[in-house]
């Protein structure tokens, strides 16, 4: 045999075995993977089990910690420049300032924590193409801030709302950071851990809301609630919600709702894949205490985004449903008894909010239009106009009304010589009463139209006619264009005629928006007739209830067409891998259980604003269900 030929065999050996040991660790390896993961082949490497708490420590605050802030914090608005806003710029807010400072401290923390992580370990950070609308949207918003014509709320927050530009980044930082930084499935449970004490903390103070004991009315709730100084006078501090409405610590009995649709879909998955005894009276805790606060923040919305979210949950569970018929169908028909029997013992609450809901009734409000003209005030009372026109005579100081229709012919009337009071005679204005007032010593009138009272002067430097609003304040009437709604403006308690004024707006803001919390400012709040006749009267609009209509106005229709695109980006990447998925591996669970809770959350979008009180949790969650995608298909792959 020849050397070459010598030197090739032993060669060949050596190659065959390398190739033999190679597949025995492979073997290993996939062996070792199965214990860990069950029937998946995923390479487990011994750090993969560690807890990253340091890292974890903002996600915990944000999840757990930053909706339970409540304090008592006096500002100014800076909004008394505006004719619907007070003369008082001194207000008094309770759940949101301190959340939303809080909250942009923690995500410049994380901002400094993945540039350090950056420095560290001298590599290009981890990137998705999931990121490139997420960073379009933070852009447009920031630009949007930027050019605002009132940038001063965009950047320091606004009345009512406290949900600035710096916070919208930092939900984009949220997203980034969790996808970077979660590493291991201790690092998931870590999360949902704390998502979980974070409910069962929210689903005690419902507990308490809805039994009429509300923590923060107690003297200890609101010591820990308002600063020292104030701690002489808390028998004057109230809340104005109705005994037994449960607001939680979320501002507003609404949040409840979406805070609710949120979380509660993410419990009922993990609870069905759950197999620690131990955790499973934890879960029905949390469960629980979130269906009791679902009730008693009396949110339609909440029920129907949560009874949607379910049915699609059901699709994803086919495959155990089929194979496990004998135990799903018995379990289905004791949710239906079940949610029957509470439905009839609470007066069929179910039923009536559904009913609600399914509610669309056509409106049409007799008073329809008022124009405080140069020369006139117009009247549009069922199609028919009655023209008013003021007059004070010097002389005698005795104020004169010429009242007349379309045609300019005289309308009937009487008067009253004692006080002035003229009663109108027409039947075109059934009701119709003039009273000579003085406000503000200026002459004006007021005019009550089925039992409510409109006020007008013309006694000003221009002297032309303005309407006295229920600030006190001289503005002039403008009547909103209106889509979409116009009609049904009463549908969903009243949303249907915010929502109709406000899709008009978006025309104006595609490109660039008028500016994080900016809202109150580009809402036509001098549509006072029809604010009025849809419930508004005495509110002032910061919010269209509305998330995608709020991203619109705000920063513009362009960056909500990059929202809607990250989070359909997120909807195919979860319904391709968990509508096959066999859930075997505890990041499928828990990556389903998020995406279902992003899908209520959207839903909830519908019918409600992006809020500081809940949308951390949120942009949390779905930076979760992104970093957990991205490790179910690294599973699928290596198993391949």
């Amino acid at each position: 045999m020849s050397k070459g030929k010598q030197r090739f065999n032993d060669k060949q050996k050596l190659v065959n075995s390398n190739n033999q040991n190679s597949k025995q660790n492979k073997k290993q390896i996939s062996s070792d993977s199965q214990k860990h993961y069950g029937k998946s082949d995923v390479t487990v490497k011994r750090y993969e089990t560690k807890t990253h708490f340091g890292e974890l420590l903002p996600l915990l605050f944000i999840i757990a910690i930053l909706p339970l802030i409540v304090r008592i914090h006096e500002y100014d608005t800076s909004l008394s420049e505006f004719p619907w806003f007070s003369y008082s710029n001194l207000h008094v807010d309770v759940f949101l300032y301190y959340k939303q400072w809080i909250f942009i401290t923690v995500s410049i923390f994380m901002v400094i924590m993945i540039a350090v992580k950056a420095y560290i370990n001298k590599s290009i950070l981890k990137f998705s193409p999931i990121f490139i609308p997420l960073a379009i949207y933070a852009l447009l918003a920031f630009l949007s801030s930027l050019f605002s014509k009132y940038r001063i709320y965009s950047f320091t927050g606004v009345f009512e709302q406290f949900e600035s530009v710096f916070v919208l980044l930092g939900y984009c930082i949220v997203v980034y950071y969790v996808y970077l930084f979660i590493q291991t499935e201790n690092d998931v449970k870590f999360l949902v851990h704390a998502l979980l004490i974070g409910a069962i903390i929210l689903g005690l103070i419902g507990l308490s809301q809805f039994l009429g004991h509300d923590f923060y009315g107690t003297e200890l709730g609101l010591r820990l609630i308002t600063p020292r100084i104030y701690w002489n006078s808390l028998d004057s501090i109230k809340f104005r919600f109705d005994k037994n409405r449960v607001y939680l610590s979320l501002y507003n009995p609404n949040y409840v709702g979406v805070y609710v649709a949120l979380v509660l879909p993410i419990l009922l998955v993990l609870v069905i894949f759950n197999r620690s005894i131990k955790m499973l009276p934890i879960y029905l805790l949390a469960i629980i205490g979130l269906v009791i606060s679902l009730i008693g923040s009396q949110s339609k919305a909440g029920i129907f985004a949560i009874s949607v979210t379910l049915f699609i949950t059901v699709i994803f569970f086919w495959r155990k449903i089929i194979k496990y018929f004998y135990l799903a169908i018995p379990f289905l028909l004791m949710c239906i008894a079940t949610i029957t029997l509470v439905n009839k013992k609470y007066d069929y609450y179910f039923t009536n909010q559904l009913k609600q809901i399914t509610n669309i009734q056509k409106s049409q409000p007799a008073l329809t239009d008022i124009k405080t003209l140069d020369d006139e005030v117009i009247i549009t009372y069922k199609g028919n106009n009655l023209k008013i026109r003021f007059i004070v005579e010097v002389n005698t100081e005795m104020c004169l009304f010429d009242l007349s229709d379309d045609n300019n012919n005289l309308v009937s009337s009487q008067i009253e010589p004692s006080n002035g009071l003229v009663t109108i005679q027409d039947d075109r204005f059934p009701g119709f009463v003039l009273t000579p007032i003085i406000y503000d010593g200026m002459y004006g009138f007021a005019v009550t139209i089925d039992g409510h009272e409109w006020k007008f002067t013309n006694q000003t430097e221009d002297n032309t006619y303005y309407f006295i609003n229920n600030k006190g304040k001289l503005d002039k009437i403008h009547t909103a264009p209106s889509a979409l709604f116009s009609g049904y403006e009463k549908y969903a308690s009243g949303r249907g005629y915010i929502w109709s004024r406000t899709i008009p707006l978006l025309a104006n803001n595609i490109i660039l928006g008028s500016g994080a919390d900016t809202f109150v400012t580009e809402f036509p709040q001098q549509d006072y007739v029809n604010l009025y006749n849809y419930g508004f009267g005495d509110l002032l609009l910061t919010k269209p209830h509305n998330m995608y209509l709020q991203i619109g106005v705000q920063t513009g229709v362009i960056s909500l067409l990059a929202f809607l695109v990250f989070y359909i980006m997120y909807f195919i990447s979860s319904i391709r891998i968990y509508i096959k998925s066999r859930f075997e591996h505890y990041y499928a669970k828990v990556g389903l259980a998020i995406f279902m809770g992003t899908i209520s959350y959207m839903i909830m979008g519908i019918a409600n604003d992006s809020m500081i009180t809940v949308a951390p949790i949120f942009w949390v969650l779905i930076g979760l269900g992104t970093a957990i995608n991205h490790k179910v298909k690294d599973i699928a792959y290596s198993s391949k």
